[in-house]
């Protein structure tokens, strides 16, 4: 019997061996020159050069003692007009607006203006979060914390992704109706109309409605709209020029009047990204550079205490191989697939147009950009993983 298990374990790590050979194969980068500057172009261009899904690409890299910075990109930017993309050229960043988000909650929770493991009852109306949450018979939604919210561990329902009884999800209407204006509270009363999914804290099931009940909860406990919170705590204070969110006022852009376009497929969906519901969970505009001003900050202690930061790298299993916190995800393959693939730990986030906003602890490295595109989700990894490649050689 032992010799038996002996050799399933050994054809399984054989299979296991094999699988992360042929993802590092998969993952490959173009070979190196030894100019990292000229490596890291010809990375960024052939993102854009591949299948021709990826229409542009922004990447910037940064080491954490500044000895060396790059950032560049490729393609276009904009199709009516067929303006070139450039490395400061303002970009939706997506989902990894969450991030900042977290940021905000996280300093709020610091300076006692609220508690995490208190619930969100306590800050927001009723009536916005009566019956948000009913599962197995029991109404949750006075129940949930704060915590339970950054960790996407309420089991409320996602107001963007999930199909409702019309069998579209928010995404599909916004596709099918540019022009149609949805609100925060629109996309809150659309999540209320969706079945959650277990009782808080159960597991963790990632939803974008968190997050705009984050924001609502921001602007009670502060008393002012979300794009002054962020431009009072974290743009102004670090000096992202570039970077505002959706709803407040434009920030300089380099000669750049609007962000990049972004795509799902071959559909061009930068008009949709202009919705008011693009809010706390995903309506930021950024540049790569600032992107990585934001993390770096953030990672050295200048925005919340580093035993804060350890609340936030609180990770629970999400997606393979995708681990979930408070506001931050964290990239981890098992030791033979990640020497394989040679993608070490990150931690950051991701988001749903390609962006990306990542740090790895093994390099000291920041890396952070976008390919526009919401269908090509292993590409980012691919830039990263390229990049470390880049940066490791002598």
């Amino acid at each position: 019997m032992r010799r038996i298990l002996r050799w399933i374990l050994w054809l399984a790590l054989i299979a296991a061996a094999g699988a992360a050979l042929a993802l590092a194969w998969l993952l490959r980068g173009p070979p190196l020159s030894g100019d990292r500057a000229r490596d890291l172009e010809r990375i960024v261009v052939e993102a854009v050069s591949g299948d021709g899904s990826t229409k542009n690409c922004v990447l910037a890299v940064s080491r954490g003692d500044r000895a060396f910075e790059w950032s560049g990109a490729a393609g276009v930017a904009r199709a009516r007009d067929h303006r070139a993309m450039t490395a400061d050229a303002p970009i939706f960043i997506a989902s990894v607006t969450k991030l900042y988000t977290a940021t905000i909650v996280m300093m709020l929770a610091e300076e006692g203006a609220l508690g995490l493991d208190e619930p969100m009852a306590k800050y927001l109306p009723k009536d916005l979060i009566r019956g948000i949450d009913v599962f197995g018979g029991r109404t949750y939604s006075d129940e949930i914390t704060i915590r339970q919210l950054l960790s996407h561990r309420s089991g409320i329902p996602d107001y963007y992704d999930e199909k409702a009884s019309d069998g579209k999800s928010l995404f599909d209407l916004l596709r099918e109706n540019p022009e149609r204006t949805w609100t925060v509270d629109d996309a809150i009363t659309r999540a209320r109309e969706l079945k959650p999914r277990f009782a808080p804290g159960a597991r963790t099931s990632y939803s974008d409605t968190n997050y705009l009940l984050l924001g609502k909860v921001i602007e009670a406990v502060t008393g002012h709209p979300l794009h002054l919170v962020f431009e009072s705590r974290i743009f102004g204070p670090l000096g992202l020029e570039h970077t505002w969110l959706i709803g407040g006022p434009k920030r300089g852009f380099a000669g750049f009047d609007e962000p990049a376009d972004v795509f799902d497929g071959d559909l061009d969906i930068t008009r949709i990204r202009y919705s008011p519901s693009y809010w706390a969970d995903g309506g930021i505009v950024s540049t790569a550079n600032d992107m990585i001003v934001f993390l770096r900050a953030l990672n050295e202690g200048r925005l919340v205490r580093r035993k804060t930061l350890e609340q936030m790298h609180d990770w629970r299993p999400w997606r393979f191989p995708m681990q979930y916190g408070l506001g931050t995800m964290l990239f981890r393959l098992p030791g033979l697939a990640a020497a394989a693939v040679g993608l070490p730990p990150l931690w950051g986030h991701s988001g749903s147009t390609g962006s990306f906003l990542y740090y790895s602890p093994a390099d000291d490295l920041y890396v952070a950009g976008t390919i526009d595109q919401t269908e090509s989700k292993a590409t980012p990894f691919w830039l990263i993983r390229s990049a470390l490649k880049v940066m490791r050689s002598e």
